[in-house]
């Protein structure tokens, strides 16, 4: 019974703290061949629930992917493959023509 009282006492505060909270939304990286495909979520080529710190390249067949970053503030697009390249910062929720992105990564 004490186990179970510390163990509360130590996850309550986690549960507010909004890492916590955005934690809980579900992480999501789908490819899709059109951008028109994306926004109407329709024949996924690719669906993927990320992990953090995994690099996940974009296949070549995509013209635009959705990302839901979930909360983690320090996500990337990379130019190159392996996450490798020039970057830009992604947060929330969205679809993104894939253009010159070549890999994402969780963070």
């Amino acid at each position: 019974m004490k186990f179970l009282a510390v163990a509360a006492v130590l996850a309550i505060p986690a549960l507010a703290m909004p890492e916590a909270l955005g934690a809980r939304d579900n992480v999501k990286l789908n490819q899709y061949s059109s951008m028109s495909d994306c926004k109407n979520d329709k024949d996924i080529l690719y669906h993927a629930a990320p992990v953090s710190g995994r690099c996940y390249n974009i296949d070549g067949k995509t013209g635009a992917f959705f990302i839901n970053t979930a909360g983690f503030l320090a996500s990337k697009l990379y130019t190159g493959t392996g996450c490798n390249g020039n970057t830009l910062g992604v947060t929330g929720g969205s679809c993104i023509e894939r253009g010159q992105w070549n890999s994402f990564k969780l963070g």
